[in-house]
């Protein structure tokens, strides 16, 4: 399970970080639900790396998007929190609104980000199967685009009831929407599509086919912008594919970063320390 712990960034900021594992790091991108300190495909790679998790700005505390005016910003943030972490290259994953800053990140910074992997992620806009305006959707039917089984939706572990579970994890995906929208809305495309040629990162994309958010053809978009970059289309999985299909995630993942984890620790970049 995963742990969490502050650290201290420049300018008298904090950020909350949550670790889990040990071995080469792998820094992990949270979706707009929010970090799962039980997350499935994350209890699986902390078997054999270190998964540093930090929570995206105004998830904590809304407060802390002020520091952040824009989408260069966030990228800029994510280089401080890198920094704060000693982590010179990492192993990056994204989820979802994760995916998004994880290859902003790539592309902002490109010696940050060693391998980088995209799990359906927003960030580009195609007029011909456009990404589902999630901030129009009523709030109950929200569980039926991101999921193929909605009764998945993650929730507190301490909920009394299904009932408060449902509510406790639909609270949850609400506040950190309203943390995403700045950066997503009206649509996700703030010109990642002109930048995705500076990621140097080995890349790995990974959509589900029934993904109700993002048309998993949006694969395709960023493999043509990405000069080495792989694509997973994963039968059956959704939107929240990490959570509903973990073990097909999992195998991409593991056979895409075959040989990456000891590259890293022969470069050096093996250690996540600093920042505590």
């Amino acid at each position: 399970m995963l742990t969490s712990d502050a650290i201290e960034l420049s300018k008298g900021r904090t950020q909350i970080v949550y670790r889990a594992g040990d071995g080469p790091p792998i820094v992990w991108l949270h979706a707009a639900d929010g970090i799962n300190p039980e997350h499935p495909l994350l209890a699986e790679l902390a078997g054999s790396h270190t998964v540093i998790a930090p929570l995206a700005p105004g998830f904590n505390d809304l407060s802390e998007l002020d520091e952040v005016q824009d989408i260069h910003e966030l990228a800029m943030h994510y280089d401080d929190v890198m920094e704060a972490l000693g982590l010179e290259e990492a192993i990056v994953l994204g989820h979802s609104f994760g995916g998004m800053i994880a290859a902003e990140l790539a592309a902002h910074y490109p010696k940050r980000v060693g391998q980088l992997v995209l799990i359906a992620p927003v960030g580009l806009w195609n007029d011909d199967y456009p990404v589902i305006d999630v901030f129009a959707v009523p709030l109950t039917e929200l569980p039926k685009v991101l999921f193929a089984d909605p009764s998945l939706m993650s929730a507190p572990p301490d909920a009394s009831s299904r009932e408060d579970a449902d509510i406790e994890a639909l609270v949850t995906l609400v506040r950190g929407m309203t943390s995403v929208a700045k950066f997503m809305w009206p649509i996700p495309d703030r010109g990642l599509a002109r930048r995705l040629d500076r990621i140097s990162a080995r890349t790995l994309v990974v959509f589900g086919d029934a993904d109700g958010l993002v048309p998993a053809r949006y694969a395709d978009d960023f493999a043509a912008g990405i000069r080495d970059c792989t694509t997973v289309i994963i039968a059956g999985g959704s939107h929240m594919v990490p959570l509903e299909r973990s073990e097909e995630v999992l195998a991409a993942v593991e056979g895409f970063l075959d040989g990456a984890s000891a590259d890293l620790e022969r470069s050096g970049a093996g250690a996540a320390g600093g920042g505590r």
